[in-house]
């Protein structure tokens, strides 16, 4: 009892100082745990973001530790460490119950458990920052309220610097959560084993994801932990009403702009204090100033093999200042990937040529070292980064011929680096690529619609066909014909091999029809259309087939109105990236026709209005729908009908 007034007694000072303004942390004790403990692997956690790097929880928590002790220290604080060693299996380390044993003992102001998070598996995106709380199960509150608003000012100060990931809450403030209600509640809930018997406020912080392989290298320095343990020291001086550090900070992320990797070995400078920062070779590419007074500075960034860059910032009293860069290499730009590859044959005659340099690339110069032999005209386009150059012929290449494309030695990156051809790292000499044509294959209908000599087709259901490969649009429009004529629109799916034909009406019952697409339908790399698959281009493709009989009972407006609600199932389908649905309304109603994504997610409205009686059409087209399955929902009246549809890039 006596333990418990004197911590109360404690706590109540702590307390009534947020109500005065402190010089400092004077008179204060804090009790800082290091979690977990000595690189064993039942107790600790090891991941190995590359081959020859250890990363151990353990050893990044115990070296927080010792920065966080150092910094409080050095605002007149008095700090005990839960274990002061981290080399397995001569630490000693602690028992969960030891930790917070250890604090009440030694009747500290506050407890603080530093951790990092993991999802336990291959983790390649999350990465925040959340800080835990003791909770009194039976009010189903905090056991110290005052580690709530503790653990808020942590929360936000580690993300703001180490610009990690929001998570959600569950304490009222964002990021904070009560232990019990997080791990479970009455399902099986409990209290975090080293919070669970304190007797003043503490709380358990998990800075960010150990698994996220960028993380687990920036938490191999000990610079970017150092900046952790800036933010929690800011919570504390914050919650005591302590003044903040004056000081500022610089610090940042380098990249290698050739190939998007981080930069190891590092040489930073900052203009005028001159310090230098040193880089490690975790391949985290951090850089840190700290201690840095107001002002004008200049970064520079010097490292070997890269061109010399500098950067300049003005820092207001304690502003923290990110300054991350991409530096270029001193290589020459080469070549690191090209379609078709070099010595490739059976090449497809429509497809473009593409070449991807490491850097950005002055384009004219390029353009002006471009040959290809023999000529072909075309367009040159380019990425937006000017990294990848396409060249697309004019029609097409011809068939079965060899063809070879250089380009000089003159290109150069926009840097003024002279492109190194042949890869030997000296720049000056040129790049070629040689490959051979396919053979000219006439195209074919793999399949129609309706199929050739159907005597019942649906007057109201879709016309269409799908060829072998990509064709001549423009030639197959004046090919295709249907007898009788038939009012209505072709057209083309976006790759080119798939032609739909729509009418504008329903076609007449019990009639025969017939659609021919011509022999001189070509395909896009000009060759005519194989219409009765001998082999052999230039002959038509021919199908006939017949309406069905008029049912008894179907008279009205056109002679086609419907006696009941129906959803037609779409066509084509598969489909890229257009589509036709049909429905037929029996009688005025309201009509609403949506599509979903297969999470039940309203994707388009297509029809939402009152609708006659009649039959239907609507085109839909998915240029903005990624790949996968759909549906497509019809409500009218007291009819719901609901259909899968495919989007296949």
């Amino acid at each position: 009892m006596k333990r418990l007034l004197m911590s109360l007694a404690l706590f109540l000072f702590a307390s009534s100082s947020l109500f005065a303004q402190r010089t400092d942390l004077s008179g204060l004790k804090f009790c800082i745990d290091p979690g977990h403990g000595g690189h064993s692997a039942a107790t600790d956690r090891h991941v190995v973001p590359d081959p020859g790097t250890d990363f151990w929880e353990s050893e990044s928590n115990f070296q927080k530790a010792l920065l966080l002790k150092a910094l409080l220290e050095s605002h007149g604080a008095t700090v005990i460490l839960t274990r002061y060693t981290n080399d397995y299996p001569t630490d000693d380390e602690p028992t969960l119950t030891a930790r917070w044993t250890l604090a009440n003992a030694n009747n500290v102001n506050w407890f603080h458990s530093i951790h990092s998070n993991a999802l336990g598996g291959t983790n390649t995106s999350v990465n925040y920052t959340m800080v835990l709380v003791k909770e009194d199960i039976a009010t189903r509150k905090a056991a110290f309220p005052a580690a709530i608003d503790m653990s808020s000012y942590i929360y936000n100060n580690i993300r703001a610097n180490d610009r990690t990931q929001t998570s959600g809450g569950n304490s009222g403030k964002q990021g904070v959560y009560l232990d019990y209600t997080f791990y479970g509640g009455p399902n099986g809930g409990y209290n975090l084993g080293v919070l669970k018997g304190l007797l003043m406020p503490g709380e358990l912080s998990e800075g960010s994801f150990h698994d996220y392989y960028p993380e687990t290298r920036r938490l191999m320095n000990n610079s970017y932990r150092k900046m952790e343990m800036y933010g929690i020291l800011k919570a504390f001086l914050q919650y005591y009403n302590v003044p903040l550090d004056t000081f500022c900070v610089v610090a940042g992320i380098q990249t290698n702009y050739d190939n998007g990797k981080t930069v190891n070995a590092s040489t930073v400078r900052i203009l005028p204090e001159n310090r230098v920062y040193s880089g490690d070779n975790f391949n985290n590419g951090y850089y840190l100033f700290d201690s840095l007074a107001s002002g004008t500075h200049t970064v520079v960034f010097e490292t070997p093999g890269y061109a010399a860059d500098s950067v300049v910032a003005n820092q207001s009293t304690g502003q923290v200042t990110f300054l991350d860069r991409t530096l270029e290499t001193l290589a020459p730009p080469y070549v690191t990937s090209n379609f078709p590859a070099n010595g490739a044959t059976n090449v497809s005659a429509i497809l473009p040529i593409k070449i991807s340099f490491t850097k950005s690339m002055d384009t004219a110069s390029v353009e002006n070292a471009f040959t290809i032999t023999p000529p072909v005209n075309g367009t040159i386009a380019w990425s937006n980064d000017y990294k990848t150059l396409s060249f697309t012929p004019q029609t097409y290449f011809q068939h079965e011929t060899n063809y070879s494309i250089t380009i000089a030695g003159t290109a150069k990156s926009v840097s003024d680096f002279p492109l190194d051809g042949n890869g030997d790292g000296t720049g000056g000499d040129p790049f070629t690529l040689s490959f051979t044509m396919e053979a000219a294959t006439p195209p074919y209908v793999v399949m129609a619609r309706p199929l050739s000599n159907d005597t019942s087709f649906s007057v109201s259901g879709l016309i269409g066909m799908r060829f072998s490969k990509a064709m001549d649009t423009t030639s197959v429009y004046s090919a295709f014909s249907i007898t009788p004529p038939v009012d209505g629109t072709a057209s083309f799916s976006s790759d080119r091999t798939t032609l739909v034909f729509t009418q504008k009406a329903d076609l007449p019952y019990s009639t025969s029809f017939t659609i021919q697409v011509k022999g001189t339908a070509l395909s896009a790399d000009g060759v005519a259309l194989d219409g009765n698959k001998d082999n052999t281009g230039g002959d038509a493709f021919v199908s006939n087939f017949r309406t069905k009989d008029n049912p008894t009972g179907i008279t009205g407006r056109d002679g086609v109105t419907p006696n009941e609600f129906a959803l037609l199932q779409n066509y084509p389908n598969p489909f890229n990236p257009t589509t036709v649905i049909r429905f037929d309304v029996p009688s005025p109603q309201f009509v609403s026709l949506k599509v979903f994504d297969a999470l039940g997610r309203e994707v388009k409205t297509l029809v939402n209005e009152v609708k006659s009686a009649g039959r239907y059409a609507v085109n839909l087209n998915a240029d903005n729908m990624p790949s996968g399955v759909y549906l497509y929902r019809l409500v009218a009246g007291g009819h719901t009908e609901v259909k899968k549809m495919v989007v296949l890039r």
